[in-house]
């Protein structure tokens, strides 16, 4: 429960200036990342939750107020768990990877490489 409480605080003040989640996921996930940010061993993991802390707090609305987030994020933090937060934190990063494989499908495809229809010379 001591990486929720850190991530929670590390949340508060990362958006104490912005405006309140789109969601409540949103709001839990952005404490998940802040809290694995903080507290991970790995630094593949740490580098992952940072990299999500900058996904879901880009999802916080321009518009609302710190009034509004505080809470949002304190209701969300008192659903998470230690047994709870791993699992949560994969959902999470899944939906952020689930956003990096639709913006690739748009992509175009590669061109190939053009053919000659040209037939090679005679004799050589």
């Amino acid at each position: 429960m001591k990486i929720v409480r850190i991530g929670l605080a590390t949340a508060l003040l990362a958006a104490s200036a912005a405006a309140a989640a789109q969601s409540a996921t949103d709001a839990r996930c952005l404490l998940l990342s802040n809290a694995f940010a903080n507290g991970a061993k790995d630094d593949n993991a740490k580098k992952a939750a940072e990299i999500a802390g900058y996904f879901y707090l880009g999802r916080i609305s321009e518009h609302a107020t710190a009034a509004q987030l505080k809470p949002i994020l304190e209701r969300e933090s008192k659903s998470l768990t230690d047994a709870t937060a791993g699992p949560q934190m994969n959902a999470c990063v899944k939906a952020i990877q689930d956003k990096v494989q639709l913006m690739q499908s748009m992509a175009p495809s590669s061109p190939q490489p053009a053919q000659s229809t040209t037939p090679p010379p005679p004799g050589r």
